[in-house]
């Protein structure tokens, strides 16, 4: 009987030393938002797949553009709706308006704020559909606002991005100056396969 008490002691001092876990959502301090995104685009001209490892905050965003082969690609830097576009390879940039980019690239008209309010919380930005002809469809899981699958179409244009991670973090996105390093390019430079 004593064993027995003595036994049941012990596991209750144990279970008093562990601590509660606290979470904190969104996370004290600073703290920026990170996802996984694949995304397939077609239209008459062809095909693209890939994906984009993307980070963002109040201020700042950061796109990670990655080859088949998993090598960084392209680099998008976004302050406020300005725009870095960044080839590493080449050490080239462009700079320039952020829906202005999202146009040339994939035929659609987003801001920056209206493609952060989409992926985070399923903001159709319903006055943009219906300037712009475009069609927006949001597959979500149940009890969750952001949505795992977004289908863009404009004209020929078709655009899905499948959100396949979606975490927050704690710190800052913090733009570097590329302006100094790398040499001012066209679009269209950027954007060669060469």
């Amino acid at each position: 009987m004593v064993q027995k008490l003595f036994g049941w002691l012990v596991l209750l001092a144990c279970a008093a030393c562990i601590g509660p876990k606290i979470r904190l959502a969104p996370p004290a301090g600073a703290y920026f938002q990170a996802m996984n995104v694949k995304f397939n685009f077609s239209d008459r001209q062809g095909r693209q797949n890939g994906r984009v490892y993307w980070r963002f905050d109040d201020r700042h965003a950061k796109f990670i553009f990655f080859t088949p082969l998993n090598q960084v690609a392209l680099e998008l830097d976004v302050a406020g709706e300005t725009a870095w576009l960044l080839r590493p390879g080449k050490k080239l940039f462009w700079r320039g308006d952020f829906s202005r980019l999202l146009d040339r690239l994939w035929g659609i008209e987003l801001t920056m704020e209206e493609l952060k309010k989409l992926l985070l919380v399923g903001e159709v930005p319903q006055r943009k559909l219906d300037d712009n002809g475009m069609t927006i469809d949001l597959k979500t899981d149940p009890g969750n606002p952001a949505p795992r699958v977004v289908n863009i179409r404009r004209n020929d244009a078709h655009v899905t991005l499948r959100v396949t991670n979606s975490e927050i973090r704690t710190g800052t996105i913090v733009l570097l100056d590329y302006e100094r390093r790398f040499q001012a390019a066209a679009l269209e430079d950027i954007l060669s396969d060469d």
